[in-house]
């Protein structure tokens, strides 16, 4: 992998790359990052394909600056009912205390980068995406790559940031300690 300065690769003035927090941020934090120079995310894991149109449409709107759009890649759990009502019970003496704490979206909600998604988000172009848990298959890869946007990635461990770079993505996000 080449090396190069982040903000030549992004098309940015800082070095600097919003993380995207699915279900608690839409585009405005997005918009305020790029617009300041830095390369604002916004996490479609947890939108819908009309709400993620939307967002991606106030963005296109409202900066002509490089943003990211950020997928999971993940394979989705099998609903098990027993398993959950397990941890459920487990877990209900705690409710009563969180009961004034908004309802975040469930697991279930985050879908991982497929298909739908690709046709949804083509027309817009973005030009960063980047994924956590992985990568989307490799036709999915070159969906995305025609259009020319930089492909990001987060790995975890050594072994995963090299498969990453032999899966040729532009820049790797290490995460963890």
């Amino acid at each position: 992998m080449t090396s190069r300065r982040l903000q030549d690769l992004l098309g940015v003035e800082l070095p600097l790359i919003q993380a995207p927090m699915a279900g608690v941020q839409g585009s405005a934090l997005a918009l305020a990052v790029s617009n300041a120079g830095g390369l604002g995310s916004l996490p479609c894991a947890a939108l819908d394909v009309e709400t993620m149109r939307r967002e991606l449409a106030a963005i296109r709107a409202a900066t002509a600056r490089p943003f990211n759009v950020n997928f999971f890649c993940h394979e989705p759990p099998a609903p098990a009912p027993e398993r959950e009502a397990a941890w459920r019970a487990t877990l209900a003496r705690y409710d009563a205390a969180a009961a004034s704490a908004p309802a975040g979206p469930t697991a279930r909600s985050r879908a991982p980068f497929g298909a739908e998604v690709a046709d949804a988000l083509a027309p817009s172009a973005p030009p960063v995406v980047s994924f956590h848990f992985g990568l989307p298959s490799d036709a999915l890869l070159a969906r995305v790559r025609a259009w020319g946007a930089k492909i990001l990635s987060s790995a975890t461990t050594v072994d995963e940031a090299r498969w990453l770079e032999a899966r040729g993505v532009d820049a790797i996000i290490a995460q963890g300690i």
